[in-house]
């Protein structure tokens, strides 16, 4: 049996949702979404707020809105307008661009501002399994090489169906930088090349920023092409076997020094100098790396993505951006109510 929704502003869950509720139908949010040209601004936020109540109580979508239309103090409490039936939530929800969406929340849950930055970020990387909620011995004939759903593996969730989803994050802020999933789970280190050149295109990794990854991501060649390419300073976690002697004796300077660039040099010499410094104190920044797997705690524990009721690689992707997005405002409207990290996990 399902929980009834009755808002109760004296827990803290409730506090926080309604903070983001307010930012949803604010006059700015509305702006946002008529520049994106979604059909019916106004439809298009009562059912981003639905969607954002089902996800934070983790409850099915057809029930909320039930509820909604049982209780007045709900509807109220929503600023509803117009409450739609489940069927046409779904074609709407499914009409929309995963682009549209995710610039929609980037803009409405915006963390900071788009003036000239000069400090330096901390940028941590990781992996997360998303399994996919079906029937694995009804659905058994689809699933394998060439077939509708693909078996996929991780460390910590073993064999599943589903997807694999790298993210980055700013390690102070827990702003949302970038995230790609795929299907299957391909190696760690074979991923982050293309997903920094990524980050670099969409200047959300800029030279000089630190990038901080676990030992999933470990070779030479990430060494090499993070320092020398994107002239970063890798922190990765460093196997047992890893030579750091061998990865510094074989750092090249960036090309482009040739290419009339020359001040890259000094730059790149900057970068493997510090680099050769954090290097000895690594343990230091396995606190600073462990945000990350917060992140994803309060993801899976409190916007249900331990095991998503999506099955296209195009409707996963539009959940794990409202799941992604919604995590990162949650986290940040809980310290408004002084709740850490952690214990909104628990929430």
């Amino acid at each position: 049996m399902e929980i009834p929704l009755i808002p109760d502003l004296c827990n803290p869950k409730w506090l926080i949702v309604q903070e983001i509720l307010k930012s949803i139908g604010s006059a700015h949010a509305k702006k946002v979404a008529s520049r994106l040209n979604v059909p019916d601004v106004k439809v298009f936020l009562d059912c981003i707020k639905i969607l954002v109540l089902s996800d934070t109580f983790e409850l099915d979508y057809s029930y909320v809105i039930s509820e909604i239309q049982t209780n007045k103090s709900l509807k109220s409490f929503m600023e509803l307008k117009y409450v739609p039936e489940i069927d046409y939530l779904y074609k709407y929800i499914s009409k929309l661009d995963s682009n549209c969406i995710s610039t929609f929340f980037r803009n409405i849950f915006k963390v900071t501002p788009n003036n000239h930055r000069k400090d330096r970020k901390y940028v941590i990387i990781d992996t997360t399994a998303i399994p996919i909620d079906i029937n694995i011995w009804r659905k058994r004939f689809d699933i394998g090489r060439g077939k509708k759903y693909i078996w996929s593996y991780s460390s910590s969730a073993g064999y599943y169906v589903g997807y694999k989803l790298i993210l980055a994050i700013d390690a102070m802020t827990f702003e949302i930088l970038g995230f790609e999933i795929y299907q299957g789970s391909p190696n760690d280190a074979k991923l982050l090349e293309k997903f920094v050149e990524n980050l670099c295109k969409s200047r959300k990794l800029r030279m000089g920023d630190f990038v901080i990854c676990d030992r999933g991501f470990t070779s030479m060649q990430n060494y090499h092409i993070l320092i020398s390419r994107f002239l970063l300073i890798p922190m990765i976690f460093a196997r047992k076997n890893t030579d750091l002697k061998r990865i510094l004796a074989t750092l090249t300077p960036p090309l482009d020094i040739w290419n009339g660039r020359p001040y890259l040099l000094n730059i790149w010499k900057k970068i493997v100098k510090e680099f050769i410094q954090i290097a000895e104190i690594w343990p230091v920044f396995k606190e600073i790396r462990s945000n990350i797997e917060l992140f994803f705690n309060v993801a899976k524990n409190c916007v249900r993505l331990n095991k998503v009721h999506q099955f296209t690689k195009e409707s996963v992707l539009k959940k794990v951006i409202r799941a992604f997005h919604l995590t990162s405002e949650l986290i940040r409207a809980a310290k408004l109510f002084n709740i850490g990290v952690r214990e909104l996990a628990q929430i």
